[in-house]
């Protein structure tokens, strides 16, 4: 069904505003072309500095129409008014930096489509970027945020900014966290961004301010599905408009801004089944040298197979390349495992020959491997990690913990890493989480099936977006 506006018969045209950085523009642009495939324009928009990493990856031309289902989808960028080598781009200072740029920039895009005959229906940004809200309001456009995090963070972010339930502070470091219908968390098992000993106070600031924002955006939509958070789901939409819409991942589009290489796809291929440890820490999470190779030491010790994703830090983030200990290089010429920089890695959770997944507990790598049927093991550091690594073992409980985050300052042992590895691949535990795994893969599947609530939940929105629009 190809949805229309009332007022001149012309697509909705929705527009989504991405904080840059995988993490952030990976579900957002599956978003983009879920809303797309429903018979929409949508125009995806970041900055310019990610733009030229999503060129490179995916021959993007910026401006053009690409067809995604009965609708359409097209790229513009802006520039964030720092250079290619600002330092300013891996710490706070950057946040009010990009609000500033990307408040005019944006509006003037707006503007610029409004002008021909193209008028934005709806703005959709991500949490970074809270300040999307107020442009809509002054150009007196619809808008709607999509929550990159869990249910239970938004809650506690919710309750944080409302001061409505007792966070720790620096008089009191080690406060436990009861929100309504979320397990009680540890000092240490909460949203990072939220402890008073967090170093990054810009995100926390900017996050916040979406908070501060609720009233101006008509939903929220969230990348988790009902079954998978229930209690808290049903809470919070009590306090505000939410809908969930995911795990995206299952849908047939991609938001990689690397080319994956299909060498790991074909290494998993001459591998046997449940033999192979996945192991990847995402794109911002970064390992101490020392805890580096007691990981490695602790695969090779374990004696399982390995597929690990070794990749050179962000360049803005200013980090020393890991160095791989000649073992774990050595291994690898073996044939016993494969390190790469970068793989498909929703394709390779869905391998039949990956026995484990070794994470660190983003959400995107969380609702992608729980629709996968993998078992984890889990190694959170910082941010939202923490949260969902409690969730992960004691809530879904297809995890195991290998650390708490580091906060708690420890380098893992490689006898530690090689325990947790076989705890989750051998024995009655890994039997146990791979049943547990096996039936969220079966309630994610359901939820984003036809009639689903994931499914039904975006059909909704979209076709709200036709409505509103007019």
């Amino acid at each position: 069904m190809e949805l229309e506006s009332s007022s001149d018969s012309s697509p909705v045209h929705v527009m989504l505003v991405s904080f840059h950085g995988q993490g952030s523009v990976g579900p957002f642009l599956r978003l983009g072309k879920l809303i797309a495939s429903k018979g929409t324009v949508v125009t995806f928009v970041t900055t310019e500095y990610w733009g030229k990493k999503m060129r490179q990856a995916n021959q993007i031309v910026e401006g053009e129409l690409k067809p995604v289902g009965s609708g359409s989808i097209r790229f513009e960028f802006f520039d964030d008014g720092c250079a290619e080598d600002d330092v300013r781009r891996g710490t706070s200072l950057y946040i009010p930096q990009l609000e500033q740029t990307g408040r005019r920039e944006v509006s003037k895009l707006a503007r610029r489509y409004e002008e021909k005959k193209e008028p934005v229906s709806c703005l959709i940004n991500n949490p970074f970027v809270p300040w999307v809200g107020d442009v809509a309001e002054e150009l007196n456009i619809p808008c709607a945020v999509l929550w990159i995090q869990s249910c239970a963070c938004f809650s506690a972010y919710y309750h944080y900014q409302n001061g409505y339930v007792p966070f720790p502070t620096e008089a009191e470091p080690e406060l436990d966290v009861k929100l309504p219908c979320v397990p009680v968390l540890k000092h240490d098992e909460i949203h990072t961004f939220l402890h008073p000993s967090s170093p990054v106070t810009g995100m926390r600031h900017a996050i916040l301010g979406q908070f501060r924002n609720l009233s101006k955006s008509f939903c929220f939509l969230l990348n988790s599905f009902d079954a998978l958070e229930q209690e808290v789901i049903d809470h919070m939409s009590k306090v505000f408009p939410i809908k969930t819409i995911g795990p995206t991942v299952i849908s047939d589009v991609s938001g990689d801004f690397c080319k994956p290489s299909d060498e790991c796809l074909e290494w998993l291929d001459s591998r046997p089944e449940s033999s192979v440890v996945y192991i990847s820490f995402g794109t911002v999470a970064y390992l101490k040298q020392e805890q580096m190779e007691e990981m490695a030491y602790g695969v090779l010790k374990s004696g399982l197979s390995f597929l690990w994703v070794i990749r050179p830090p962000l360049p803005d983030l200013k980090l020393e390349t890991h160095v791989v200990p000649q073992e774990l290089k050595e291994a690898s010429g073996k044939g016993l495992g494969k390190i790469v920089e970068w793989c498909p890695q929703e394709q390779v959770l869905a391998h039949s020959s990956v026995a484990c997944f070794v994470t660190h507990c983003g959400w995107n790598s969380t609702t992608e491997a729980l629709p996968s049927g993998v078992p984890v093991v889990c190694f959170p550091q910082w941010g939202d990690q923490v949260t969902n690594a409690v969730y992960l073992i004691d809530i879904f409980k297809t995890g195991v913990r290998l650390g708490r985050g580091a906060a708690d300052e420890r380098i893992v042992p490689r006898e530690d890493v090689a325990e947790k590895l076989l705890e989750a691949t051998v024995g009655e535990k890994a039997k146990e989480l791979r049943k547990s795994a096996l039936k969220w893969k079966a309630e994610a599947e359901a939820a984003v099936a036809p009639g689903g609530s994931s499914e039904k939940n975006l059909r909704g929105v979209v076709e709200k977006l036709g409505v509103i629009s007019g």
